[in-house]
């Protein structure tokens, strides 16, 4: 009898298309990824795609019971359209990473939403759209904009000097430069912390637009992020400063290199999503009911004609 349910069941999930609709953008999904890992080969962006995606899935599961799927034929013309040119491009994707990779989740959430509920009906999903465009906002682009206002070597490298200074290390600083007895290090804007801190950021961003926050806690859900990031990576120069004063060569190229980072980059976002599953489980956050969710199915019909 159960066998029978299955068979029945497995029937109707092949002839819906919506099904197929789902299993064609988890695809896209996955081939981005994969495209992601072996172009950039950076597990810690990998990681950051990855959370993304299971905030946009997750938000999208939070209203499964009030999604309104319309089709419009232009709408899905224009949406089968991107899909082909994300396919192609795939398939023939040589080059290495660029910028174009970054911008690849605007297209496939386009694309799906599109030939799943039309033009008219993306006003219902605001809150969706604002993840997407937060996943591709490019991180190196934001570097860019951050380094020109605050000189976050310069920051890092004093921070690292007060640390060093209170813990007893003999160090003078010139500018960038922490100078030592027996030797010397250079914070360069890769060791300044800065893209651990525009990631915490994304994190934090996604964050506030998943659950309701109260005004404080809008300021204190991105000041957790920059300051997590921010004071475990002072540790990390200080660290790499004593090991050079210690001339042990191997340990400092480990812990200078993407493992020994990798490794204080999850310290810190450990930090900062305790911070957050904080909030969830003792505030007893609920995901947003954004505006879409005051409505109701048929009322989402009904505006939409």
């Amino acid at each position: 009898m159960r066998l029978l349910e299955y068979r029945a069941r497995f029937t109707q999930i092949v002839n819906d298309s919506n099904y197929w609709l789902l299993a064609i953008a988890l695809g896209l999904v996955v081939l981005h990824l994969q495209l992601y890992w072996r172009l950039s080969g950076d597990f810690s962006h990998l990681s950051l795609e990855m959370v993304e995606w299971s905030a946009l899935g997750y938000s999208l599961w939070q209203k499964r019971d009030r999604l309104l799927l319309k089709r419009e034929k232009l709408s899905q013309c224009v949406g089968w359209f991107l899909i082909a040119l994300l396919l192609v491009r795939g398939l023939n994707y040589q080059v290495g990473y660029t910028l174009l990779l970054e911008v690849t989740p605007l297209f496939i959430g386009g694309a799906i939403g599109l030939i799943a509920v039309g033009f008219r009906q993306f006003k219902y999903y605001r809150r969706e759209l604002w993840i997407i465009l937060v996943m591709v906002i490019p991180i190196h682009f934001l570097m860019v904009i951050s380094e020109s206002l605050v000189d976050s070597s310069v920051v890092t490298a004093k921070y690292a000097h007060t640390l060093m200074w209170y813990l007893g290390f003999l160090v003078e600083r010139q500018g960038t430069k922490l100078i030592m007895p027996t030797g010397a290090v250079q914070v360069y804007l890769g060791c300044s912390g800065l893209e651990a801190i525009l990631v915490t950021l994304k994190v934090a961003a996604l964050f506030l637009l998943i659950f309701p926050t109260t005004s404080k806690q809008k300021i204190t859900v991105p000041a957790i992020a920059i300051l997590s990031a921010f004071i475990i990576n002072g540790f990390r120069v200080m660290f790499l400063a004593y090991l050079v004063s210690k001339k042990d060569t191997a340990s400092f190229d480990y812990w200078h290199g993407t493992g020994g980072a990798q490794v204080f980059s999850m310290i810190s976002m450990t930090i900062f999503t305790s911070y957050c599953q904080y909030l969830v489980e003792y505030r007893k956050l609920e995901p947003e009911a954004s505006i879409e969710a005051t409505e109701t199915p048929e009322e989402l019909e009904h505006s939409s004609h």
